[in-house]
Protein backbone atom coordinates (compact mmCIF):
# COMPACT_ATOMS: atom_id res chain seq x y z
CA UNK A 1 0.00 0.00 0.00
CA UNK A 2 2.85 2.15 0.55
CA UNK A 3 4.20 2.53 -3.20
CA UNK A 4 0.62 3.59 -3.86
CA UNK A 5 1.17 6.26 -1.56
CA UNK A 6 4.43 7.20 -2.45
CA UNK A 7 4.81 10.16 -5.18
CA UNK A 8 6.28 8.98 -8.22
CA UNK A 9 8.85 11.67 -9.88
CA UNK A 10 6.40 12.16 -12.96
CA UNK A 11 3.61 13.21 -10.53
CA UNK A 12 5.86 16.04 -8.83
CA UNK A 13 5.75 19.13 -10.61
CA UNK A 14 7.95 22.00 -9.97
CA UNK A 15 7.14 25.91 -10.10
CA UNK A 16 10.51 26.72 -12.04
CA UNK A 17 10.89 26.12 -15.50
CA UNK A 18 14.42 25.21 -16.02
CA UNK A 19 15.80 27.08 -19.05
CA UNK A 20 17.66 24.92 -21.36
CA UNK A 21 21.28 25.05 -21.45
CA UNK A 22 24.13 23.64 -23.62
CA UNK A 23 25.89 21.14 -20.84
CA UNK A 24 23.96 18.29 -20.41
CA UNK A 25 26.36 16.59 -18.21
CA UNK A 26 26.93 19.23 -15.42
CA UNK A 27 26.84 18.27 -11.37
CA UNK A 28 25.91 20.44 -8.32
CA UNK A 29 28.56 19.71 -6.47
CA UNK A 30 27.45 18.47 -2.51
CA UNK A 31 30.06 21.18 -1.13
CA UNK A 32 27.77 23.70 -2.81
CA UNK A 33 24.80 22.06 -1.23
CA UNK A 34 26.74 21.41 2.55
CA UNK A 35 27.47 24.83 2.44
CA UNK A 36 23.95 26.49 1.01
CA UNK A 37 22.09 24.20 3.90
CA UNK A 38 24.03 25.91 6.09
CA UNK A 39 22.26 29.18 5.40
CA UNK A 40 18.86 27.76 4.54
CA UNK A 41 15.77 30.25 4.67
CA UNK A 42 12.67 29.14 6.07
CA UNK A 43 10.43 31.85 5.92
CA UNK A 44 10.14 33.26 9.50
CA UNK A 45 9.33 36.32 10.98
CA UNK A 46 12.97 36.95 12.69
CA UNK A 47 14.65 35.97 8.65
CA UNK A 48 14.96 38.70 5.87
CA UNK A 49 14.00 37.23 2.46
CA UNK A 50 16.33 40.30 0.97
CA UNK A 51 19.78 39.23 3.45
CA UNK A 52 18.75 35.28 1.96
CA UNK A 53 18.44 36.24 -1.80
CA UNK A 54 21.58 38.75 -1.24
CA UNK A 55 23.81 35.58 0.67
CA UNK A 56 22.31 33.45 -1.88
CA UNK A 57 23.71 35.21 -4.68
CA UNK A 58 27.20 35.53 -3.72
CA UNK A 59 27.64 32.09 -2.90
CA UNK A 60 25.97 31.33 -6.25
CA UNK A 61 28.09 33.99 -8.20
CA UNK A 62 31.05 31.66 -6.99
CA UNK A 63 29.92 28.49 -9.33
CA UNK A 64 30.53 28.52 -12.99
CA UNK A 65 30.08 25.47 -14.77
CA UNK A 66 30.78 26.02 -18.69
CA UNK A 67 27.64 25.71 -20.89
CA UNK A 68 25.52 26.83 -18.33
CA UNK A 69 24.19 30.29 -17.88
CA UNK A 70 25.04 31.78 -14.46
CA UNK A 71 20.53 32.75 -14.15
CA UNK A 72 19.73 28.89 -14.78
CA UNK A 73 22.56 27.85 -12.20
CA UNK A 74 20.64 30.03 -10.06
CA UNK A 75 17.26 29.00 -10.74
CA UNK A 76 18.23 25.37 -10.53
CA UNK A 77 19.73 25.36 -7.29
CA UNK A 78 17.40 28.05 -5.62
CA UNK A 79 15.06 25.52 -4.25
CA UNK A 80 18.10 23.92 -2.20
CA UNK A 81 18.38 27.53 -0.19
CA UNK A 82 14.41 27.10 1.04
CA UNK A 83 13.18 25.39 3.95
CA UNK A 84 9.95 24.80 5.77
CA UNK A 85 7.08 28.06 5.11
CA UNK A 86 9.26 29.20 2.56
CA UNK A 87 10.04 26.13 0.25
CA UNK A 88 5.87 25.35 0.79
CA UNK A 89 5.37 28.82 -0.77
CA UNK A 90 7.64 27.97 -3.90
CA UNK A 91 5.96 24.39 -4.30
CA UNK A 92 2.64 26.18 -4.04
CA UNK A 93 3.48 28.71 -7.22
CA UNK A 94 1.81 26.94 -10.30
CA UNK A 95 3.82 24.37 -12.03
CA UNK A 96 6.85 26.13 -14.51
CA UNK A 97 5.21 29.77 -13.70
CA UNK A 98 8.51 31.07 -12.95
CA UNK A 99 10.97 31.16 -16.03
CA UNK A 100 13.00 33.72 -14.52
CA UNK A 101 14.77 34.96 -11.70
CA UNK A 102 12.57 38.16 -12.31
CA UNK A 103 9.88 35.79 -11.99
CA UNK A 104 11.56 34.55 -8.92
CA UNK A 105 12.13 37.90 -7.14
CA UNK A 106 8.26 38.87 -7.90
Amino acid sequence: MGYYMSPRAADIQSPIQHPPVAANNFEIKPALVTIQNNALFHGLANESSREHFQRFLELAGSLEINGVPEKALQLRVFPCSLAGKALRWLNNRPTRSITSWDDLLN
